[in-house]
């Protein structure tokens, strides 16, 4: 039966490390402003079990959680926090001191839990949102997240948001190595007995090959002609399974984006411009998808981070969203300002972006929340033209930038006569230049954006900082994770330790301005007697110096 834990535990004068430890180590040890305790004051004694009793329903053998669950929540935070493999989380928290009173764990005969714990506790978690679509992980940080803007009393009227590219563990494979090694995965998971001999015979030498030898002892002929004979394989050994066999899903995707069934019923590779960015790139890890941005090739997902904007206070994350590559920027806001509301309840009326966030639809939902001000970056594209429409009619007056040209655009007609389009004359196939109403409306955002004082342009600028740090622990712009899920959480638990350091440093930042504040009368009248004996000290050597010249 599911339980909650207590936050605090009794301690024991021969276990518990601040008694044994000596006078200066133990202050160390239990200073409230330390990192340890600060993490456990701020993240694992706040974090609200109840969410977590759904994993533990009675009348099942799920049994209870063999450790508390706000621990192994913390547990996820450190790991993110320190940037270490699973195996040197639980040395630490066997026996690092610091590490075990973040957790709580005051004891040293409090027993850390286990790794079996662990991972079925996270699997748990990943189980039941594939089955409710329930995330835990970002009810917790939202939970823990709101505590501290409330604590803090952090304004959320103005946030800013930026994204971030980060790669999955998987390795880069060329095409034939995408295909012979998801056949053999799927291989692996199949009985071959029941399969025809020729079939039989071909798989087993499948099992057996190298597919890096192969690519690299191969011609682009030669790789050609294996391409097909593996595609026409797949294909064979596709049709001696039912339709819809769950073990077939991956190996018929890849042979559905890599290939294609012509009119005489044969298979034909599929040309590489036709493949979809959204394909398999590993097999290892199906969900992750490609994108070239800026020639930043990512195989991988992209996170999108909005963060608080409030002049003295610290910047904290309200919301962390990670899809898969592929996902545009743009997609990201509307779900980002209701996440951020819902943290701080307060409705968003001001934010920052880039110009990859600008879009007719957030234009859109920026003016029906409330007039909420986008502020975004220069737009993508370039800018060409500037397009001045008429006020006295529908004429448009069209200038070239780079040449300073002029030209006076006439009404076109359309063949639905619902838009409005202007042309000039324009030297290509058509001999037109054609305008819309959508690219005055972009001329027009664009001398918007130009227009924004240095200081509103440096407040997205800053949000850098929290994709720098974000991806600090990233191996070449890869993490340590395979799968949507996974990076979701690594995500939650990395924004809660980033959260975190920013209080702490906030704190001593006000902490050291109020030690200033303090004694600044003090070190004013230093600097005036200083000031006063600097003169009386040279008067006295100018008197001194009038009485030798006298004698």
């Amino acid at each position: 039966m599911f339980q909650k834990s207590e936050t605090s535990s009794q301690l024991d004068m021969f276990t518990s490390p601040e008694m044994r430890l000596c006078k200066r180590a133990s202050k160390k040890y239990s200073d409230p402003k330390a990192w340890q305790n600060q993490f456990y004051s701020l993240i694992t004694s706040k974090i609200d079990e109840s969410p977590f009793e759904a994993l533990f329903p009675e009348g099942k053998k799920s049994g209870r959680p063999n450790a508390p669950i706000r621990v192994l929540v913390g547990m996820s935070a450190l790991k993110e926090g320190f940037g270490c493999s699973d195996a040197e989380l639980f040395e630490k928290c066997d026996f690092d001191m610091l590490t075990r009173r973040a957790l709580g764990l005051e004891n040293i005969s409090d027993a850390a839990p286990s790794i079996d714990t662990w991972y079925l506790f996270r699997r748990r978690i990943y189980a039941y949102q594939e089955e409710t679509g329930i995330d835990l992980m970002q009810q917790v940080f939202e939970q823990v997240t709101g505590e501290q803007v409330r604590t803090l009393e952090i304004s959320g009227k103005c946030v800013r948001m930026d994204s971030k590219l980060i790669g999955s563990n998987i390795a880069r494979q060329s095409r034939y190595e995408l295909i012979h090694s998801t056949l053999v995965k799927f291989l692996r998971n199949c009985a071959l007995d029941g399969l025809p001999k020729e079939l039989h015979e071909q798989a087993e030498a499948y099992l057996t090959e190298d597919p890096s030898k192969t690519v690299y002892r191969s011609d682009a002929e030669t790789l050609q002609s294996r391409l097909q004979t593996i595609g026409e394989h797949i294909h064979a050994l596709l049709q001696q399974f039912p339709e819809g066999f769950a073990a077939c899903g991956l190996l018929a995707r890849v042979f559905k984006e890599q290939y294609v069934i012509g009119e005489d019923g044969r298979v034909q590779l599929r040309d590489k411009k036709t493949i979809s960015a959204n394909s398999v790139q590993n097999p290892n890890d199906p969900e992750a998808s490609f994108r070239d941005k800026h020639g930043q090739k990512v195989q991988g997902y992209v996170t999108n981070i909005t963060e608080t904007v409030e002049e003295g206070k610290p910047s904290l994350i309200t919301s962390v969203q990670v899809e898969t590559a592929t996902f545009a920027d743009c997609r990201f806001v509307e779900e980002a300002v209701g996440n951020s509301e819902r943290v701080t309840g307060e409705t968003v009326e001001q934010l920052y972006a880039d110009g990859a966030y600008q879009s007719p639809e957030n234009r859109r939902f920026a003016e029906g929340h409330g007039g909420m001000s986008l502020k975004t970056g220069k737009m993508q594209g370039g800018a060409r033209w500037e397009l001045i429409p008429h006020d006295h009619d529908d004429g448009l007056t069209v200038r070239e930038i780079a040449t300073g040209k002029t030209y006076e655009a006439v009404k076109a007609k359309t063949m639905q006569g619902r838009r409005k389009r202007w042309r000039i004359p324009w030297d290509n196939k058509t001999g037109w230049r054609y305008f819309e109403d959508k690219d005055i409306e972009a001329c027009k955002l664009r001398k918007q954006i130009e227009s924004l004082p240095p200081e509103e342009q440096h407040r997205r600028n800053n949000v850098e900082a929290a994709m720098f740090q974000y991806s600090f622990h990233t191996r070449n712009g890869k993490t340590r994770y395979r799968g949507l899920f996974k990076h979701r959480m690594h995500a939650y638990a990395r924004s809660m330790w980033m959260n975190l350091r920013r209080v702490i440093l906030f704190q001593l930042a006000e902490a050291r301005n109020a030690f200033l504040t303090f004694f600044s009368p003090l070190w004013e009248m230093l600097g005036r007697l200083k000031t006063n004996w600097e003169v009386f000290s040279n008067l006295a050597a100018l008197v001194q110096t009038s009485r030798k010249q006298a004698a």
